[in-house]
């Protein structure tokens, strides 16, 4: 009877005395529950800003790679741009020292036939001053036979070797 002869008091004194305690933690602990989750909720969001903000870096740093190429393309493809202008002045310049080139081979060709024709007129007049020549000697009294003949076949020679146009004969055999 021990126990029923003590008094319950201090106990149910200390049972009080431990609620109230434990409200007052609790009422305590409230704010800071509070504030750990609102750290928490921030801690998130700033997870996720970081999380973003390596995306926004990496996709920076692919945009600045594409970029980079895309401006080492377009300086390759102005240097075979200058390349080709360069190579088409060259071809321009060949091509005008060519037309150049050929405009003196025509005046020379069309000089060479004007000394031609000249020298086939001239030579076609000298037959026939040969010829008006021979016609005369052979009318003269006196006249050898034997030069004659030789001058003729001189003459009928030189013939062989002018066109037909211009008083040449065609040869025989």
């Amino acid at each position: 009877m021990q126990h029923l002869a003590e008094d319950p008091l201090p106990l149910r004194k200390a049972k009080i005395t431990l609620e109230a305690a434990l409200k007052r933690a609790e009422k305590a602990r409230a704010p800071f529950e509070a504030a750990t989750k609102v750290a928490e909720a921030a801690r998130q969001v700033a997870e996720a800003a970081r999380h973003e903000a390596e995306a926004a870096r990496r996709e920076a740093e692919s945009a600045r790679q594409v970029a980079e190429a895309a401006r080492q393309e377009a300086a390759a493809a102005r240097e075979q741009a200058e390349a080709a202008r360069r190579q088409a002045e060259s071809a321009r310049q060949a091509a005008e020292a060519a037309r150049r080139a050929a405009e003196e081979s025509r005046r020379a060709a069309e000089a060479q036939r004007q000394a031609a024709e000249e020298a086939l007129d001239e030579a076609g007049r000298k037959v026939e001053e040969a010829e008006a020549y021979l016609a005369e000697v052979k009318a003269k009294p006196g006249k050898c036979h034997g030069a004659i003949w030789w001058m003729e076949k001189e003459l009928e020679e030189q013939k062989k070797y002018l066109p037909s146009s211009k008083g040449g004969v065609a040869k025989r055999g």
